[in-house]
């Protein structure tokens, strides 16, 4: 196995650990199958959550699998007390992290993600939550988006001295805000500082709590004062929020993901004074795995000046959009890791460290070195050299590509002894593994290899596997020793799997039911029913009893469905005409189910819908015989389809709480989202209510698919962002075959990179340049090309009608690779006073290429002026071209 496919199979097998009962989901950190039903991580990522697993999620990126958990077992030495009093006293400074010895745990894994009871969801909230402290606190409360800035403007202009802290849901501080004679003089927020930590706090409000202290004790280093008022600051802040949409979308959206074009990047010549000073980071952060969305966590500056250095990149060429997920979504988890525990280790021996990046998902590869035990009296924790971000609890520690131990964070220095010559981590043998679930203290001297017992419990194996009737062979998939039984390898302690039931077959827990039942009615031996005749009889009498109601007031088993999601059966129905009519995936993801919606819209249209209880969201998808919802969107935002509620002005902004696009298939995904009024509301409900609609185009040519979103539970709040993010997923596959077509080039492997055969390059030696009139002839092709993949904004119809209409031209300068017609840049020379236009054209341009029959110059390259005004003729837009 090569060493791209065995880091494949590891990215496959390693998940993240998720706490789904907050939002947004908060990572608490990474974790590796070490069976089909079993997963290592550390027990400082999930004891708090021992007697609550089922408000844990484990997120498996690459094939795009969530698992719930079942349990959680934790080392019996991890001092579960120290890591409660750690927790309850952090303070959400930057570089806080819990170090304990015997920090390991399993995970018990679940293929359903479990409904979460609200008043469990609650209790758990209360557990997690950050005891408040009032001392000095003069005010304090709950906040919600903008309110943050209504009170912050409160205190400035009150002149307060002291401390802001905004909190998220469980008193973790997020954000401090110094103020000091009603100015702002110092923030910090995402370990970001000043004018930028503000910037950004602004744009994400992540507060949902607040407090002031006029006398507050954060220890703010030598970090210098905000010089803005007040007032310019929050202006400026504001400013930057409102920008970034039109920003993201002449980007690609907030999940576009860029890739370097070229080798050697020198900030210091190739980028503007402006973006200098934090380039150079910028440029390690465009892998092709962090989106736009998440590069400010890395690059040490807000989201706005980030996409602003972006915008740069692009027009000179030296990024590219990846039109190709970095992640192959098969749905495949990896093949359980083999713990290695027969390695001996020396003092220096290399180890390599691997881990997702908990933002990106990127596979990374750290080399460092094995330095000795960490406590002597606990040999199996031990120091490594390897420098893992302190971000990263629960990441593989392996020596020759072979996985030993996990890494559980950086290693405290003792008091009164001297500092190693190199920074050192420790890191949990995978020998420990057999010491979880024992019952007994590693230390305690009656325990023995014999006792030890297996990974798995008891109750976990009558859930996932079958237990052998008779002795059986069982071979190590280690040291292929050869055992009579599942568990333990005695010879080298690696887990052995027993082999796993079909899980199509009566649920282990309804035939255990009814088995009990029968040896009650016919007082013979669960065993002996079984062995009698083979085991048929017993089968035949099961099936009688379940079929009669298994006596003594017993009930027939449900019907089980395979194809279920949060409980609820998936219309077959609505699964056909999503795949067919929207190009979605025939599988839902993880708490969302198929419904179907044919009630509520026949006899004009077939529909479809995606529900969840979880999300607390029920979306509609019509099938539109015309692409009448993408030509004129905002004809349907008046008045929602299928939505009780009363007319309203799609022109009023009052309505409007957002709008946007995304890249989505052969197109786009635009959608609005608008404050209504419902027309019956329930007796004590409040009648407004937030409705999300859009449009996409349909696989089936002519046709578009508009869609219809709002909250499934009335009174409940609705997430419309999560709206866009399942809608981009289960078309995930649709948007790959839409890039593929634009581009038109076939997906390359590593081995062929963007090489061209030799073939090729003849071929294009011998063709002559192209002449003056050639290269005018295509241009005016190209505008041709562009203008049929322009659509005008709804936004510009009014400016469109007038006689002398105002803001509407909008002029792009092209680069165009003459090899293959690619686009190689984009630079807004002229943007229209109207903004939808300006992005109108960029999408155009976009859809358009790669350009056929490109004249062949000298250089392989041409640059080509695209513009867009009223044409004189008509309401409607012109597009122009002019080479450069």
């Amino acid at each position: 196995m090569s060493l791209e496919e065995v880091q494949q199979n590891m990215a496959d097998a390693t998940g993240l650990v998720v706490d789904r009962s907050v939002s947004p989901p908060k990572v608490l950190g990474q974790t590796f199958m070490v069976s089909r039903s079993r997963a290592v991580t550390c027990a400082s990522v999930v004891y708090n959550y021992s007697e609550a697993p089922w408000a844990l999620q484990i997120n498996f990126i690459h094939p795009n699998v969530a698992l719930g958990v079942r349990s959680v077992a934790i080392h019996p030495d991890f001092d579960k007390k120290a890591a409660r009093n750690w927790y309850l006293g952090q303070t959400g400074n930057p570089g806080e992290q819990l170090v304990l010895n015997n920090d390991i745990a399993t995970i018990t894994l679940d293929t359903q993600l479990n409904e979460m009871p609200l008043d469990r969801i609650g209790e758990l909230n209360r557990a997690l939550s950050l005891p408040f402290s009032s001392a000095g606190v003069e005010s304090s409360g709950n906040i919600a988006g903008d309110e943050f800035l209504n009170i912050l403007r409160g205190l400035v202009q009150g002149k307060r001295d002291g401390l802001l802290t905004v909190f998220d849901a469980r008193n973790i501080p997020l954000a401090r805000l110094q103020l000091t004679g009603g100015a702002i003089s110092k923030v910090y927020y995402r370990g970001l500082l000043g004018e930028l930590a503000f910037f950004e706090l602004v744009y994400r409000k992540p507060g949902l709590g607040y407090a002031f202290q006029t006398a507050g004790d954060f220890n703010w280093g030598q970090v210098r004062d905000i010089t803005a008022p007040a007032d310019a600051l929050v202006q400026e802040a504001m400013r930057r929020a409102a920008e970034m949409p039109n920003i993201f979308g002449l980007l690609g959206g907030s999940e576009a993901r860029y890739q370097q074009r070229i080798e050697n990047y020198d900030a210091a010549s190739m980028a503007s004074e402006s973006i200098q000073w934090f380039a150079e980071r910028l440029w390690s952060c465009i892998d092709g795995y962090l989106t736009l969305d998440q590069m400010s966590e890395r690059a040490g500056a807000d989201t706005y000046t980030v996409l602003q250095a972006i915008r740069e990149m692009v027009n000179k060429a030296q990024v590219s959009l990846r039109n190709v997920a970095p992640f192959h979504y098969n749905g495949v988890l990896g093949t359980p890791l083999i713990a290695h525990t027969d390695f001996e280790v020396h003092a220096w021996d290399p180890l390599q460290g691997f881990y997702l990046d908990p933002v990106s998902g990127r596979p990374t590869w750290l080399q460092g070195n094995f330095f000795g035990v960490a406590n002597a009296l606990q040999p199996k924790n031990m120091l490594h050299t390897i420098p893992i971000p302190i971000v990263i609890p629960g990441a593989m520690i392996l020596k020759d590509y072979k996985m030993i131990g996990i890494h559980t964070g950086a290693h405290p220095p003792k008091p009164g002894q001297p500092l190693p010559p190199v920074k050192t981590f420790q890191y949990m043998w995978m020998g420990a593994l057999l010491d979880i679930g024992t019952g007994k203290k590693s230390g305690d001297p009656s325990a023995s290899d014999t006792s030890l017992a297996a990974l798995r419990t008891k109750s976990a194996d009558e859930q996932l596997t079958a237990a052998p009737a008779s002795l059986e062979r069982f071979e190590c998939p280690s040291c292929h020793a050869t055992n009579t039984k599942a568990g333990p390898c005695f010879n080298c302690g690696t887990q052995i799997d027993p082999p796993v039931v079909d899980e199509d077959a009566v649920p282990k827990s309804q035939t255990g039911k009814l088995m009990a039942d029968l040896e009650a009615k016919t007082k013979i031996p669960q065993k002996q029913l079984l062995i009698l005749g083979g085991g048929v009889i017993a089968i035949i009498i099961v099936l009688i009893v379940s079929m009669s109601g298994g006596g003594g007031g017993g009930s027939a088993p449900p019907t089980v469905s395979t194809d279920q999601s949060s409980g609820h059966p998936n219309s077959e129905k609505a699964m056909k005409l999503a795949v067919k009519y929207a190009g979605f995936k025939p599988t839902a993801i993880p708490g969302y189910w198929y419904e179907d919606t044919t009630d509520l819209t026949k006899p004009d249209f077939e529909s479809f819908g995606v529900y969840s209880d979880q999300a607390n969201q029920k979306l509609l998808f019509v099938v539109m015989p015309t692409t009448a919802p993408l030509d004129k969107l905002r004809n349907f935002i008046g008045l929602p389809p299928y939505a009780d509620v009363f007319r309203a002005d799609s022109g009023n902004n009052d309505i409007k709480v957002d709008e946007s696009s995304q890249v989505l298939g052969n197109g786009y995904f635009h959608w609005y989202v608008g404050k209504y009024t419902m027309q019956h509301p329930a007796d004590g409900e409040d009648p407004a209510t937030m409705i999300l609609v859009g449009a996409f185009p349909s696989p089936e040519t002519g046709k578009s698919i508009l869609v219809v979103g709002r909250a499934l539970k009335s009174g409940g709040v609705y997430d419309y962002k999560s709206a866009s993010y399942l809608i981009d997923q289960m078309a995930s596959d649709y948007t790959a075959q839409g890039n593929a077509d634009r581009t038109k080039q076939k997906p390359k492997s590593v081995d062929e990179g963007e090489n061209k055969t030799a073939s090729s390059d003849k071929k294009a030696e011998e063709m002559p340049l192209a002449t003056d009139k050639e290269i005018d002839q295509f241009a005016v092709q190209l505008a041709d090309d562009i203008q049929s993949k322009l659509k005008a904004p709804d936004d510009a119809q009014d400016e469109l009608k007038k006689k002398k209409p105002k803001g509407l031209k909008a002029t792009i300068n092209v680069g165009i690779n003459t090899q293959d017609g690619t686009i190689t840049k984009l630079e807004i020379t002229h943007p229209a006073e109207i903004d939808s236009i300006t992005q109108a054209l960029s999408k155009a341009i976009n859809s358009a290429a790669p350009f056929k029959d490109a004249p062949r110059t000298k250089d392989g390259s041409m640059n080509v002026e695209v513009t867009v005004n009223k044409d004189k003729g008509s309401s409607d837009l012109k597009v122009t071209a002019t080479r450069n």
